[in-house]
């Protein structure tokens, strides 16, 4: 995975590990709450699907990252792999 990728997948990462621990304790978010989202990102397999989402959306040569349809990826990806 190219380093502009990897990037946009820890971006990912964190959008979906910030979502599950702050949808699951609204409000009362603790430091806890949050390693354990980040437990289940990556023990889950969430983290190798979004790879792999990623890899597809921007697969060939010269892949634009700031157009509206890269943006609309993305956040297909994100909430694709939100509450798995």
């Amino acid at each position: 995975m190219s380093p502009p990728l990897q990037i946009i997948s820890i971006g990912c990462a964190a959008v979906i590990v910030a979502a599950k621990a702050f949808w699951l304790h609204p409000g009362v978010t603790k430091e806890s709450h949050i390693t354990l989202a980040s437990q289940h990102y990556f023990q889950s397999s969430t983290a190798e699907h979004v790879r792999v989402a990623i890899l597809k959306a921007f697969e060939g040569p010269l892949a634009l990252y700031d157009t509206p349809e890269s943006v609309a990826t993305l956040q297909q990806v994100v909430l694709k792999n939100q509450m798995s």
